[in-house]
């Protein structure tokens, strides 16, 4: 009974910290536009002490990030803490793109590590950002257009009910548009 008991223990002895609401965000944005962000927050169960370092930051060359836990970070800041937050508080949570005018992708993760890494947890955050284009005139002056999909591969009859647009031209060629509203 009791190598039972010690072969038993460590799953009742393990606690959770805390809880993330939502662990990957996407954002898309104009590249024009001076910053995108997205937030959540993190639900501590028990007092805790938390840091936390970005294990991945794939950005365009161009682009700069930011994070605000709690409070915002200067810019690029790759990792913070530790710092002590009380049982049962909602501590906001958020990633910034900054685009600086130029398109592209990018892809951070946070990795959180409470008390000493008893409890270790990630936030992602995938950013795009485009550049302005007038969907309805681009279709309208552009001859070359051979079919409109959505991600499904859907022919669309109407754009105003779509988000995403793939257009394929008379080359054969496709390109990808984001419809921000």
């Amino acid at each position: 009974m009791k190598f039972v008991f010690y072969l038993l223990f460590p799953f009742f002895s393990y606690s959770q910290f805390f809880t993330i609401d939502d662990d990957y965000l996407e954002m898309y944005n104009s590249s024009n536009q001076g910053n995108f962000s997205q937030n959540t927050y993190l639900n501590t169960i028990d007092d805790l002490i938390i840091s936390y370092e970005i294990i991945t930051d794939s950005l365009p060359i161009e682009w700069e990030f930011q994070n605000c836990f709690p409070t915002c970070n200067p810019i690029n800041t790759y990792s913070f803490g530790p710092i002590s937050f009380p049982s049962d508080s909602s501590v906001y949570l958020n990633g910034h793109f900054y685009p600086n005018g130029f398109e592209g992708e990018a892809l951070l993760v946070m990795e959180l590590n409470a008390n000493h890494g008893t409890q270790i947890d990630t936030v992602s955050w995938r950013g795009v950002a485009m550049s302005e284009i007038n969907i309805n005139e681009h279709i309208d002056l552009n001859s070359q257009i051979k079919l409109i999909t959505n991600l499904n591969g859907q022919v669309v009859k109407d754009i105003r009910k779509e988000k995403v647009l793939i257009i394929t031209y008379q080359n054969n060629q496709s390109k990808l548009f984001y419809i921000l509203r």
